[in-house]
């Protein structure tokens, strides 16, 4: 799930922003009934733990993979013990930082399989946004589905009162469908900027 590493922001930010995804393996469980009752199960316990964004509920019979964005490690714990204790054999990986995962994982009883990192921007940075505040936005979608321009254009609309910080979050989560996007940190940081 790397899609989900490229999330940027300092740190006491990024304490509330976690990703957690299960996905089924092409060739292993994929095609499996059983399996695909499993991944709707647990769609269903990442929706009993109030996520601020989850994959829509439409994709969970259909979609290999569900996903949802948190923004309290402490709630990802839960929802990672309502996973062990259910033992469904799916893959799950979660994103954010390493070291609350890493603690998180341990007071479950849980040791992490694999460790991705992502090690920076590469390539062009000259064509990337200026501020940083829209960069730890966009990048909130993994698939970059959500556009520095949107961005900018929500701000106007906050800074001629036409609409929230909330709302305009909201609008901007709408195209990143794997349900990553995190609404109340982009609302965090819409606030930031409009000052």
């Amino acid at each position: 799930m790397t899609h989900s590493l490229h999330r940027i922001g300092a740190v006491n930010d990024l304490k509330g922003d976690y990703v957690v995804l299960a996905c089924l393996a092409k060739g292993i469980n994929r095609e499996s009934p059983e399996a695909r009752q499993s991944i709707i199960k647990i769609a269903k316990i990442f929706k009993g733990h109030d996520p601020i964004n989850l994959i829509p509920e439409f994709t969970w019979t259909i979609s290999p993979v569900v996903t949802a964005a948190f923004n309290n490690i402490s709630v990802v714990k839960k929802v990672i013990q309502a996973l062990k204790k259910e033992d469904l054999g799916i893959s799950i990986v979660i994103s954010g930082l390493i070291s609350e995962v890493q603690t998180a994982m341990k007071d479950v009883g849980l040791q992490m399989h694999t460790v991705h990192l992502s090690l920076g921007t590469f390539g062009k940075k000259e064509l990337l946004p200026t501020e940083e505040e829209i960069l730890e936005i966009t990048t909130m979608c993994g698939h970059h589905c959500i556009s520095p321009q949107s961005v900018l254009h929500q701000l106007e609309r906050i800074k001629n009162g036409k609409t929230t910080a909330e709302k305009a979050a909201e609008k901007l989560s709408k195209p990143c469908v794997c349900g990553i996007f995190n609404t109340e940190r982009a609302t965090s940081l819409l606030k930031k900027l409009v000052k």
